[in-house]
């Protein structure tokens, strides 16, 4: 986009940059793609209980993706839990601190939850997202080494693979030409697919007919949602649970507000990514000591190791994508989103960053209540 007249801005969206047509970043896409695939069809043979679907996510499959093919996510959707009426999501009970954005699940058809019983909870009938990520990593681990011989030439055989506070991370090393000893992680999320729409969402109050981005919310909003297994719960406790992902419905805009060129989104994102990137230690907040003498805090934090009661809240990427999309929203006219308004929509969207890291208060673009930086002692 060498027409974007501020130099500065002009020299961030060059950093961004790579060319996504190179024959090599095909071939690492396509390798990571097969390897997810394989991954994918072997725990379903292995366990047919995981059997699933793979959904592409994330900034690359979005044509967002900043500096290089160095990431990847995909959603591991488990299908039998995601039919029409399968899975009921319930309300988290006994929380200091109201979170829509966090749920337990439970399986209603009695014959489906007799076959998942070893992943309920036998008092509260709750799936159990930790056990199921476990086992999941042990599926993702017997997947690899049974088709290690399988993957690309280029990918080094040493696999290692990660069970985070969420996904199951793939450190993967690729030997090219133009990527040499290039590290890429790919990130697989399990989740279960949701129909409708979540009641919790004002989204559809604050959209109507006259709204510009009408058709293009109407569809993003009927892709329904998913449920993501999760080891931490709201304010970062350690308490697994289920999360919420509209990744589906962001992909749907943020793909639709990409497609012309003359207009600056795709700009404004890369652009705002770069700037994450380079000061992503200062945009980090921490949670105060966690205060023992409320006897409910000091329940939730019995055999917790020591060093897990400061809480970092780092500030990722998703969250810089939600500023966007509060941004997109509140000046959804192409006329806000021309060449010549790009430096004031970058700006726009960095007062909203200082504003919410300053109140400690981000929230989800979705669901007003969920706090992506919740704070124990926050209250809305």
């Amino acid at each position: 986009m060498s027409q974007i007249r501020n130099k500065l801005l002009r020299d961030l969206f060059t950093e961004a940059e790579f060319d996504r047509e190179h024959d090599e970043v095909k071939e690492i896409e396509a390798a990571v793609r097969h390897l997810v695939n394989e991954i994918a069809e072997t725990i379903a043979e292995k366990e047919p209980l995981f059997n699933n679907t793979v959904l592409q996510s994330g900034s690359f499959y979005e044509d967002l993706k900043v500096e290089g093919p160095n990431e990847f996510d995909f959603m591991i959707c488990l299908e039998n839990l995601s039919q029409p009426d399968v899975c009921e999501v319930k309300e988290i009970p006994f929380r200091s601190v109201g979170d829509p954005g966090y749920v337990h699940v439970q399986v209603r058809d009695s014959d489906l939850r007799l076959s998942w019983q070893r992943y309920v909870s036998k008092k509260k009938q709750n799936l159990k997202p930790k056990t199921m990520l476990e086992k999941f990593q042990t599926l993702v681990n017997y997947a690899l080494a049974e088709k290690r011989e399988h993957f690309h030439e280029k990918l080094s055989k040493n696999f290692e693979a990660e069970l985070r506070k969420i996904p199951v991370t793939l450190k993967l090393i690729w030997n090219g030409t133009k990527y040499t000893n290039y590290e890429i992680s790919v990130d697989l999320v399990l989740c279960i697919r949701m129909a409708g729409w979540p009641n919790d969402s004002d989204v559809r109050e604050r959209y109507n007919r006259s709204h510009p981005s009408y058709e293009m919310i109407r569809q993003a909003t009927q892709e329904g949602y998913h449920l993501i297994a999760s080891c931490i719960g709201e304010s970062g406790k350690p308490r697994p649970c289920w999360r919420l992902s509209f990744s589906r419905a962001e992909g749907i805009l943020l793909r639709h507000l990409s497609e012309t060129s003359q207009l600056v989104h795709k700009a404004a994102v890369k652009i705002l990514k770069v700037l994450r990137k380079k000061n992503e230690s200062q945009l980090c907040l921490y949670e105060e000591e966690v205060d023992f003498s409320d006897p409910d805090v000091a329940f939730d934090y019995l055999g917790v190791p020591e060093c897990s009661y400061l809480i970092t809240w780092a500030f990722h990427s998703y969250i810089l994508k939600t500023m966007f999309l509060h941004e997109w929203f509140e000046y959804p006219e192409d006329s806000y989103w021309t060449q010549e308004k790009l430096a004031r929509r970058v700006y726009s969207v960095l007062e909203r960053i200082f504003k919410s890291l300053s109140k400690k208060d981000i929230r989800s673009f979705w669901l007003p209540e969920y706090k992506l930086f919740n704070f124990r002692a926050s209250y809305p």
